[in-house]
């Protein structure tokens, strides 16, 4: 048998931190080790609380709030299993996620699944449904993620050495450290397998989505500039790489339209003036933008409940 440990960074987290672990007790393929990882947080009494009806729980604080990242690889340094998984706190894992991701698994690959998003208080019993009918997409390129990422990087389950053998979560990204590290490890030669069934829940949060788009957005494109250096191109003096820099800037001007957060705005018109050298590129994002030609878009994406942040 498989040894599985799941990591469960915690920070502002405490109200649904139970769901989650009892998410994890409920797997199908019992868990090993659950790495509860308090990130100095400001709910920690209440949190301590909650671990008290979960005393096999490995639970360790941190000093100082250091970010998701580097706690998701505190978590892992302290696990002694062979396989880590992931949940952020306020999410919850399908009954069979770690059964059904360990069946297409082997120690050579990264694996992943869909994710199906709910409401706080939502009591829908489809959640729970499940069968043995799906798909499981090999991505063995980054070039097949660089302009939309389908790979979901909490749900991910790989070997512990693996994970750590490309250097686990970069901890110097505050977002978008899902990306990199799947970026990273197609880089490195090793392949992801995605599995089609929404096997990971992610509990909606909208109240902060307008305010953080400047620093997803932010980060993204530290992410990029990270993928340009290790395929060494010349960067944004390379074609290729412009023309993906301009695609995430045709997404962050969407997001503008959504969200009508003008310090994004600002940051946008200074990420188009960095594409210099290639001036159509510049002046046909210099027109979108201006004219606002993705404002209708942005109206509809609202009206559905919907995000850009893949």
């Amino acid at each position: 048998m498989k040894r599985v440990a799941v990591v469960i960074p915690c920070y502002r987290d405490a109200a649904t931190l139970r769901d989650a672990l009892a998410s994890v007790y409920a797997q199908t393929y019992g868990v090993d080790e659950v790495v509860v990882v308090n990130d100095c947080s400001p709910e920690t009494e209440a949190i301590e609380i909650v671990l008290r009806d979960f005393p096999g729980v490995v639970y360790i604080k941190n000093k100082n709030n250091i970010g998701l990242a580097a706690s998701r690889n505190v978590g892992v340094l302290a696990s002694t299993c062979e396989i880590v998984s992931f949940l952020d706190a306020d999410d919850m894992l399908h009954p069979r996620k770690i059964e059904i991701q360990l069946s297409v698994f082997n120690t050579g690959v990264a694996v992943t699944c869909k994710v199906r998003r709910f409401s706080d208080g939502l009591n829908d019993g489809s959640v729970a449904k499940c069968n043995d009918k799906y798909t499981v997409k090999e991505y063995a390129d980054s070039r097949e993620i660089i302009l939309r990422n389908q790979l979901t990087g909490a749900a991910l389950l790989i070997s512990k050495e693996l994970l750590l053998s490309v250097g686990g979560y970069d901890e110097r990204l505050r977002s978008c450290e899902d990306f990199d590290l799947w970026l990273r490890l197609l880089d490195a030669g090793v392949k992801a397998k995605l599995v089609s069934l929404p096997l990971y829940l992610y509990r909606i949060n909208e109240s902060g989505l307008s305010k953080n788009y400047s620093n997803i957005s932010y980060w993204e494109l530290q992410v990029l500039q990270k993928y340009f250096q290790r395929h060494a191109r010349g960067g944004l003096d390379s074609f290729v790489d412009a023309k993906i820099w301009a695609f995430w800037l045709i997404k962050h001007i969407l997001r503008f339209e959504m969200s009508l957060n003008y310090e994004l705005r600002r940051e946008t018109r200074k990420n188009i003036a960095l594409l210099g050298k290639f001036p159509m590129l510049v002046m046909f994002l210099e027109f979108v933008e201006k004219f606002r030609i993705l404002r209708p878009v942005g109206i509809v994406l609202n009206s559905f409940g919907s995000s850009v942040n893949k």
